[in-house]
């Protein structure tokens, strides 16, 4: 992630994540920033999820490659073995990964981890807990809506849900292995348990993100209702408009349509644009699609009306054609911890986006492409300008083990190689 900081809210109906305000943005280029127009910018260009493989390229900028009228009444994404799984954001006000949330007889994921691997390190990996990701957080001074919510989207976007808990114990020659429960030494890892390990391993995962953040309450809108897109002096994007409507169309065909595969967006809610919330988003259906000529989409963007008194596009000079697109994007909320295997589909949620998508040339030709996109207000399907989403990520891999200094984001007593094993015991 381009953050330092991650955080997790739940001030609407379900729970969510979000990021701390941008420090590499300086307050200075905020007040300065300029406006722009709602073209695919660099920060949103989909290369930076899907880098060429090769030298060739790993996406197509074509219009008919990435949605047609076949799509439409169509919905695409993993299948339901592979939807992610709902989990809690392990709340630092709970002490995150530390909280013994069976009952207080019980041990923690935390506790469970280290009795297994290093004995001797429980109060030094508790500590470093308490003063990072739990209580201590911040000298004390933490929100209820603080956690681990990135490593938890993460996690669940980069493996398959759990089958059954987990029994191990320390390994001859070190490390974990597989015992029967009841056995001396034999610990139980409930998938809850397993769980919070893996959002704490993926805390600081390798990833890959495009898209801006709304760091502010006080959302600039301009005469026609769109969302003001500012663009600091260093190229940074400190709007509140969304990733590009036309980027977050390819990004949906190629992840979840060609590789079937969720990736994790931010889920922006009218009342909460000072905070970023990361969900697991896994399929897409096309409502309605239709090109459009000039005088439709320059109308739809001013007033949400097709006809009207506007015959130019004016909010892009490079845009030459034009299709309306309406899409149902689903995505996973929190839900647990559990003991028993939860289906991402009972905490789904839908976010509706309805966009005019610019091309550099008549949809009619086959070599248009898709150049940039103007989301669109739309209270008969509860579409919402400010419900898109600013960013969209995805995660690659964790970090190797012990690579964090200790004062680092993630907890150096939880190693990804051991946490992996457990995931991969609970996968059978």
């Amino acid at each position: 992630m381009r953050s330092s900081i991650l955080l997790c809210s739940v001030l609407f109906a379900s729970a969510g994540c979000s990021l701390a305000p941008d420090e590499s943005v300086p307050s200075d280029e905020r007040a300065g920033a300029v406006r722009q127009p709602d073209r695919i910018s660099p920060a949103d260009d989909p290369t930076g999820l899907f880098p060429p493989v090769a030298g060739l390229p790993s996406f197509s900028p074509l219009l008919n490659d990435n949605i047609s009228n076949a799509d439409v009444g169509k919905t695409f994404g993993t299948d339901d073995r592979h939807v992610p799984y709902p989990d809690t954001y392990w709340p630092y006000s709970e002490n995150g990964i530390d909280v013994r949330w069976q009952g207080s007889d019980t041990q923690s994921p935390l506790e469970k981890l280290i009795t297994v691997t290093n004995p001797q390190y429980m109060d030094a990996a508790k500590e470093w807990n308490w003063r990072n990701h739990g209580q201590g957080a911040h000298g004390g001074q933490i929100q209820s809506w603080e956690g681990i919510c990135n490593g938890w989207t993460a996690a669940a976007t980069a493996n398959a849900p759990l089958k059954h808990a987990v029994f191990a114990k320390r390994g001859a020659g070190g490390g974990i292995a597989a015992c029967a429960e009841g056995t001396p030494d034999c610990v139980k890892f409930e998938i809850g348990d397993v769980n919070a390990l893996m959002a704490e391993a993926y805390y600081d995962a390798r990833s890959r993100l495009i898209g801006s953040r709304c760091d502010t309450m006080n959302v600039e809108r301009d005469e026609y209702g769109r969302i003001v897109r500012k663009v600091t002096s260093s190229g940074a994007s400190v709007g509140c408009q969304g990733l590009n409507a036309g980027a977050f169309l390819i990004v949906l065909h190629r992840q979840l349509k060609e590789q079937r595969k969720p990736f994790v967006l931010d889920v922006q809610h009218p009342n909460t644009t000072a905070q970023i919330w990361n969900q697991p988003a896994f399929r897409y259906t096309i409502n309605r699609y239709e090109a459009l000529n000039e005088a439709e989409a320059a109308n739809l963007v001013a007033t949400g009306r097709r006809t009207g008194a506007f015959t130019r596009y004016q909010w892009d000079d490079q845009a030459k054609g034009f299709v309306f697109v309406d899409a149902s994007v689903f995505w996973v909320a929190e839900s647990g911890p559990n003991v028993a295997p939860v289906s991402g589909l009972q905490s789904m949620q839908e976010l509706r986006v309805v966009a005019v998508i610019e091309l550099d040339r008549p949809a009619t030709d086959n070599r248009a492409k898709i150049i940039g996109g103007e989301y669109l207000d739309d209270p008969s399907v509860g579409a919402n300008r400010l419900e898109v989403a600013p960013f969209a990520w995805l995660v690659t891999d964790t970090l190797p083990d012990n690579v964090v200094d200790p004062v680092g984001p993630r907890n150096h007593y939880v190693d990804p190689s051991v946490v992996k094993k457990l995931v991969a015991m609970g996968q059978r």
